[in-house]
């Protein structure tokens, strides 16, 4: 699959999490912190590209294991 499509892919489940998130919170009362939470993760697929994001998260998960 080439980047173009990968981009395509997560920008589109990127919005479908950040629609989920904001159903979730306003008629299932979620809290804050979950909603936070989970905004930033839609917001990191919605704004950057698949393998800028997959570098990110090793880098963040890479602090968190050593």
């Amino acid at each position: 699959m080439s980047n173009k499509i990968k981009n395509i892919i997560t920008n589109i489940l990127g919005i479908l999490l950040f629609i989920y998130n904001v159903y979730m919170y306003y008629y299932n009362g979620e809290t804050l912190v979950s909603f936070l939470s989970i905004l930033a993760v839609s917001l990191a697929l919605f704004l950057f590209k698949g393998t800028e994001t997959k570098e990110w998260l090793r880098k963040a998960l890479s602090k968190f294991s050593s």
